[in-house]
């Protein structure tokens, strides 16, 4: 099928089995930026930046609240959090012609990193917004994994494709 990828319809968001309410429009996911090192020396014509496969530097996922609540809170609680976002993103199918959805399910581990209690004024959102340092993220769309990473326990796959399973049989 071909298709364009149009945008994400709507989604819920959920921390462990409950669907949090009052979840605005965004959740901004974490950048997967590679720890990098410079190599120099002899030989060598300047410098460059080596990836370390599989390696990301930190990975801060934001949640944004309407309003305080104690579910914005509930996010900030020392225990393991887990956040769930479940998706239905919208595309146009060239060959029938018509718009076709696709489920997008994205999970994220991680520990409280902060909250930002936001503003408070008359008729407003106080626009809070919590903060999860992610150590796990996995993404599938239709039920096949297009990312998990896994920074405790060394997984990092890609399209389905485990890309660090050569370096773990090393060590």
């Amino acid at each position: 099928m071909n298709q364009i990828p149009e945008k994400v319809v709507n989604f819920n968001a959920y921390n462990g089995a409950n669907k949090l309410i009052g979840v605005t429009g965004e959740v901004t996911l974490p950048n997967l930026e590679p720890m990098t090192e410079t190599v120099s020396g002899a030989g060598l014509l300047g410098e460059y930046e080596s990836v370390s496969h599989g390696h990301f530097g930190s990975t801060p996922v934001e949640i944004q609240f309407r309003t305080l609540t104690d579910q914005s809170f509930s996010m900030q609680e020392i225990a393991g959090q887990v956040l769930t976002l479940r998706a239905a993103q919208q595309g146009f199918d060239v060959s029938s012609g018509v718009v076709a959805h696709r489920a997008l399910k994205i999970t994220l581990k991680g520990q409280p990193k902060g909250i930002n209690p936001g503003k408070v004024g008359v008729n407003a959102a106080t626009e809070t917004t919590t903060v999860l340092e992610a150590t796990y993220i996995k993404i599938e769309e239709d039920g096949k994994v297009l990312l998990e990473l896994d920074k405790i326990n060394f997984i990092y796959v890609v399209n389905g494709k485990d890309q660090l399973a050569t370096l773990r049989n090393m060590i």
